[in-house]
C-alpha cells in the first residue's frame, strides 16, 4: 500500500513539473513588447478629465455664477468659441479661438491630415486641478493659468499590420521653444493602446502646452509625428520629418 502511494505521489510530482516546464517555455517563447519610458509616462499620467472614483478628492462643483453663465457647458461638447467646461478636479477649460488648417503629412505608410487647431485657455481653480494638469503635461512649473492647443487630425494606417504609436512626438514654436512627448504634449491614448488597424482612418487629438507670452504670436508651428510600431513592438515606420504648419 505504501509503495502504491509512493508511486502515485511520484507520478503527480512528475506531471506537475512537466506542466511548469511547458508553461515557462511557452511564455519565454512569445515576443514581448518593450515599453519605452515615454510610453509609460504617457499612459500613467493623470488626465484632468478624470472620471468619478479615480481619485480620492471630492468632485468640484460649479458655482452659482457658473450655472447662471450662458457660456458654461455642464455636459456634452463645447461647440462655440467663448464656451467653457469644468473638469471634476476643478480645471476650467475655455475655448478662445480656432486655427483652420488643411495640412497632410505622409510618413512611410502612415498619413496624417491636420484639420484644425483649437486654442484653450485653462484655469486651475483648485490645487488638485493644478497638480493633475502638471502630471498630464509633465510640467512641474505649470502656473494656475495656461494655454493649450488641441490639434485635431486624422491618421490613416496603410500598413498590413495594426499600427501602435503615441501620436505627436514634438512641437516647436516660432520662438524656438519645443514641447515633446516627455513634457508639454498629451496624446490621445487610444493610438498607443488599441492602435489603428490596417487600412483604417482614426480621428484623434494631441494637446500641446503653449509657452507663456506666445498666445498672441501663434501663426505657425513645427510638428513631428512619433515612431510607429506593430503590436509586438517592432518598428515599422520611423519618426516623421519635421513639417511646418501655418495658419
Amino acid at each position: 500500500m505504501q509503495k502504491r502511494m509512493g508511486w502515485l505521489l511520484t507520478t503527480i510530482i512528475v506531471i506537475v513539473a512537466l506542466i511548469m516546464v511547458l508553461v515557462l517555455y511557452r511564455n519565454t517563447g512569445q515576443p514581448t513588447r518593450v515599453r519605452t519610458m515615454a510610453e509609460e509616462t504617457l499612459n500613467h499620467s493623470k488626465q484632468p478629465f478624470a472620471k468619478k472614483g479615480q481619485d480620492s478628492y471630492e468632485e468640484y462643483q460649479p458655482t452659482k455664477k457658473d450655472l447662471a453663465n450662458k457660456n458654461y457647458v455642464k455636459r456634452g461638447q463645447i461647440n462655440k468659441i467663448g464656451q467653457y467646461q469644468l473638469t471634476e478636479s476643478g480645471l476650467e477649460q475655455k475655448w478662445v479661438g480656432v486655427k483652420k488648417v488643411n495640412s497632410t503629412i505622409t510618413n512611410g505608410d502612415m498619413t496624417y491630415h491636420v484639420r484644425n487647431i483649437n486654442i484653450i485657455k485653462n484655469t486651475a481653480r483648485t490645487r488638485t486641478a493644478l497638480l493633475s494638469a502638471r502630471r498630464t503635461l509633465n510640467d512641474r512649473n505649470l502656473n494656475t493659468k495656461f494655454v493649450t492647443l488641441v490639434i485635431n487630425y486624422d491618421v490613416t494606417n496603410n500598413n498590413v499590420v495594426t499600427a501602435i504609436t503615441p501620436g505627436v512626438t514634438a512641437v516647436k514654436y516660432s520662438n524656438r521653444t519645443t514641447m515633446s512627448i516627455l513634457s508639454g504634449i498629451y496624446n490621445d491614448g487610444r493610438l498607443n493602446t488599441s492602435g489603428i488597424v490596417p487600412y483604417e482612418t482614426t480621428s484623434t487629438t494631441a494637446t500641446v502646452l503653449v509657452p507663456e507670452k506666445m498666445e498672441r504670436h501663434l501663426t505657425s508651428l513645427d510638428i513631428q509625428f512619433a515612431t510607429v510600431k506593430d503590436s509586438a513592438g517592432n518598428e515599422i515606420v520611423k519618426p516623421s520629418s519635421v513639417r511646418t504648419i501655418t495658419f
